[in-house]
């Protein structure tokens, strides 16, 4: 008896082995998969009830029971119930007096199965620890309520059979449900974990195609790629073919190809588990592309091999951003030369004792602001970029760099050279530079040089001597430079417009006759005569079109006119000897009243050679030929001045005027 129950329980294990391995588990969920599962398990009960223990004429023992309850436990309700009621069909068709018994054993496993997947399967899905020895309690439950079934066999057997059966059943039954749960467990987990496995490389698959950046997968050893993406090979610029007989060493760029192996050294001993650099790789085409790379190890490969995975993203767009970024910090936009902060950077970086002495030259034009008030900011531009070319050239003969440091300063940083031999490149520089000319002008160039023999001296006192010396070496510059640069403004101005020039000569004659009718000295006659010659240099800033108009003048057109003094008050300013008539200049059309320009000033606060300037001035305008009048006779113009004598003129010099120069009688006027 007992060989028999262990035979069909030995039968039952190794059927339930074929099935656990079987891959009907990978069969999607649904109606399909559980009728195939319920008819697979009836048919092994089938198989089962068909080598039973027999005690009688239709009474029989089989493992039935343990099937069911184990079906129950993993498989739930729908495929169970379908292989129960194959079985139960079975048993029917078998008959005998302990049908009844078997069907009910049946569906106690049936309840006792279901309940427990219903409740405790979803835990052992959800990999949270379950008991196992719950299964022993389950498979003794169902031993338990097989035993109580013996009850319904009739004829007064029941007691014989629960005699016999009781023990083997409720020992045996218990371990095998126990066993086959484990075994269930073990595959259930086994197939779960490949299933996760599956779904992750699967993902990762998608993500190592598909990434938007370029990912490698790398033997360490020999540096060539396993696998590559498209994406990576977009990057790169080759093929996959192509790539595969090459390293990633033979694609860096040789000035990263150091760091890059350093870092890689210390991956590879694993002193470091990632690092991230930015470095350039050399396409196919001979191109190169920045890209960031970030590179860790891969732990755990199925060979054994040492493989490291980088993600590789193209960072060009970038570096040209932060290198157009940096130029525009570090260059003047004007003359293209390094700016005031790269010439600090690099005087740092010089600044280092094999490179002593290290010289200074600092250097810049004299007369500037002169040419911005006579030509506007274009003119001077013109002569900066003008000069910066020049300083170009021979910072590329000589190899120093040279750096613009100021609206108009410009410096060179020399390095193991000695006094002497920067004095003879001043002296160079001074011959190749001075004088520099623009629209006609000539202006010169003024030098400063200081030298560091050591650490001790800072930075900034090196700056700072230089500057002495350039003030110094200003102080000594020929005055009659700037002299002739206002000579060859007023020749600029009255070449662009001969009217101006017939205009000047005259209002100088009138101005220095009136002078000499007032009882003026030699020497202010003298004065006067050249502010007349003076009083509209600073047209030379107002367009050409402006001053040759022949109809009315718009109001933006009145106020460039307007502007006129105070541009000849700067550049007459900017010359020693010019600078107290560059005052007249200035004030030549106030008036008597205040209503003149620019200043707005009043009656005596208007110095006397101005007030005679605007007399000499306005009566020459009057009996000349302009394009939007007809010149006045001397009579007429006369009249004109005796009736704005007291709001714009000065009266009595006015009248002065009148009568003196013009032999007029003021009170027949």
């Amino acid at each position: 008896m007992v060989l028999d129950i262990l035979f069909n329980i030995a039968m039952l294990l190794s059927l339930s082995i074929v099935y656990t391995t079987h891959n009907l588990r990978r069969l999607k969920a649904g109606p399909l998969r559980n009728l195939i599962m319920g008819i697979i398990i009836g048919a092994v009960g089938i198989l089962i009830m068909s080598r039973p223990f027999v005690y009688q004429e239709g009474v029989f023992f089989d493992s039935r029971t343990i099937l069911i309850g184990v079906s129950g436990m993993f498989f739930g309700l729908i495929s169970t119930s379908i292989a129960s009621l194959i079985m139960i069909v079975f048993r029917l068709f078998i008959g005998g007096s302990g049908a009844l018994t078997g069907i009910l054993s049946i569906l106690c496993s049936l309840g006792v199965g279901t309940l427990w997947h219903r409740w405790r399967y979803p835990k052992l899905i959800e990999e949270e620890p379950v008991a196992r020895f719950e299964f022993y309690l389950v498979g003794l439950v169902i031993s338990v309520l097989e035993v109580l079934s013996f009850l319904t066999i009739p004829n007064q057997a029941q007691f014989e059979i629960a005699k016999l059966m009781s023990i083997p059943i409720l020992i045996l039954y218990p371990v095998v449900i126990y066993l086959l749960s484990l075994l269930l467990t073990i595959q259930l987990r086994e197939h779960t974990l490949a299933n996760q496995l599956r779904l992750s490389e699967m993902r990762f698959k998608l993500i190592f195609r598909d990434a938007p950046m370029g990912v490698t997968m790398t033997d360490t050893l020999t540096g060539k790629a396993l696998e590559v993406n498209q994406r990576y090979l977009d990057i790169i610029g080759y093929s996959r073919e192509e790539y595969s007989k090459l390293t990633w060493m033979d694609i860096t760029h040789p000035d990263d190809l150091a760091i890059d192996q350093e870092e890689f050294e210390l991956l590879y001993r694993g002193e470091i588990d990632f690092y991230a650099i930015d470095k350039r790789y050399l396409r196919k085409d001979g191109s190169q592309v920045w890209v960031h790379i970030a590179v860790s190890r891969l732990e755990g490969t199925l060979d054994k091999r040492h493989v490291h995975l980088c993600m590789v993203t193209d960072i060009t767009a970038r570096k040209e951003s932060e290198r157009a970024l940096y130029y525009a910090n570090t260059h003047d936009p004007l003359t293209d030369l390094g700016n005031r902060l790269m010439f600090e950077e690099a005087l740092k970086q010089h600044n280092r004792e094999e490179l002593y002495p290290m010289g200074l030259i600092i250097f810049d034009i004299n007369g500037l602001k002169l040419v911005n008030d006579a030509f506007g900011t274009e003119g001077g531009d013109e002569l900066l970029v003008k000069l910066a070319n020049e300083v170009k050239i021979i910072g590329e003969e000589k190899g120093i760099p040279c750096f613009r440091i100021g609206g108009d300063s410009f410096a060179f940083i020399l390095t193991n050279r000695s006094k002497q031999e920067i004095q003879e490149l001043i002296k160079e520089l001074q011959g190749r530079l001075n004088p520099i000319q623009v629209q006609n002008v000539e202006l010169t160039i003024s030098f400063g040089m200081a030298l560091k023999y050591d650490s001790f001296m800072s930075i900034d006192e090196v700056i700072k001597r230089a500057e002495n010396d350039l003030n110094r070496s200003k102080l000594s510059e020929n005055p009659s430079s700037r002299s002739r640069a206002v000579n060859t403004i007023l020749s600029a101005l009255l070449e662009k417009n001969p009217r101006e020039e017939l205009h000047s000569r005259r209002v100088s004659e009138l101005a220095s006759r009136l002078g000499a009718h007032y009882g003026l000295s030699l020497k202010e006659v003298g004065e006067l005569k050249t502010v007349g010659l003076l009083h509209d240099i600073g047209k030379i800033a107002i367009d050409e079109t402006i001053l040759n108009k022949a109809d009315k003048l718009t109001t933006e057109e009145w106020e460039a006119i307007k502007r006129h003094p105070e541009t000849g008050w700067r550049i007459l300013s900017s010359v020693g000897e010019f600078g107290e008539l560059a005052t007249y200049v200035l004030t030549h059309h106030e008036r008597i009243d205040g209503e003149g320009y620019p200043l707005g000033l009043k009656g005596d606060a208007i110095p006397l050679q101005a007030r005679m300037i605007a007399i000499a001035d306005a009566y020459d305008a009057m009996t000349s030929e302009r394009t939007y009048r007809a010149k006045l006779s001397k009579e007429e113009a006369a009249k004109e001045l005796k009736t704005h004598a007291s709001t714009q003129f000065d009266v009595a010099l006015a009248r002065l005027f009148v009568e003196k120069e013009l032999s007029l009688v003021w009170e027949d006027l």
